[in-house]
């Protein structure tokens, strides 16, 4: 299981936990052979992620869910969005040609991630222009995300306050959906998804019809009882890529 023409690499709890780096996943990935995409469910830009992955030694394509969310707009038609997340979201979404506003009558679109600094205000403004009409988007739902501290709260706690205040269910497009596969993997078939999540990483590997890489080093920390077929747990990726890949 040690080689595809374009691998998927999770960066939370595989690269890096917070500001800790991951190095024996790090040292194992740089070996790797075909093409890297490094896809997060973070709503950051991918000049943000580009730069901190060069200064540990990485290269490779970045996929953001910020990305995903810009491009799934902009296909739809959608001029202009109320952003509800870091700066990073919002890069993206005025780089797509995408109007960002905090007018209830104008907002076309919401678009909800993970926001260090949301407020009632923010999560009222949002359930208003979804109610009068505006696209739900959610970059992600994850529940929690792992750093050098421990779990925190992921975007999935933002998007469900803006859920229940609306009444209406987001279309999420980050991990594990198909509209994150088919912008990581670019139409190529054969896929090995790394990741530590089985219920976004691994999910979307084995929805996509693509292999997967279940590394214990973020979120999970046990194997799991049952392992589906297609999906290989390991401790770290050393274990399986170091050595195949010389």
């Amino acid at each position: 299981m040690g080689s595809a023409l374009r691998w998927i690499i999770d960066l939370d709890g595989v690269v890096w936990k917070g500001k800790e780096i991951i190095w024996e996943n790090v040292d194992a990935i740089k070996k790797l052979e075909g093409k890297k995409v490094f896809l997060t469910n973070k709503a950051t830009s991918r000049w943000e992620v580009s730069r901190r992955l060069k200064e540990i030694g990485l290269e490779g394509e970045v996929v953001t869910s910020a990305y995903i969310a810009s491009q799934f707009l902009k296909k739809r038609g959608v001029e202009s969005a109320f952003a509800v997340g870091p700066s990073g979201l919002a890069e993206e979404l005025v780089m797509a040609g995408i109007h960002l506003t905090e007018d209830e009558d104008l907002a076309q679109a919401v678009v909800a991630g993970l926001d260090a600094f949301l407020t009632y205000d923010k999560v009222a403004r949002a359930a208003s222009m979804i109610r009068k009409g505006a696209l739900f988007v959610a970059t992600n739902t994850d529940k929690t995300y792992p750093t050098e501290r421990g779990l925190m709260p992921g975007a999935g706690s933002v998007v469900e306050a803006i859920r229940v205040a609306s009444g209406k269910e987001p279309v999420v497009v980050g991990k594990p959906s198909r509209h994150a596969f088919e912008v990581a993997s670019g139409g190529e078939r054969d896929v090995i998804v790394i990741g530590d999540k089985m219920e976004t990483d691994m999910k979307m590997a084995l929805e996509n019809g693509a292999r997967g890489i279940l590394v214990l080093t973020g979120v999970t920390r046990e194997p799991p009882k049952e392992v589906p077929q297609g999906v290989t747990v390991v401790k770290t990726l050393k274990e399986v890529l170091g050595d195949e890949t010389g």
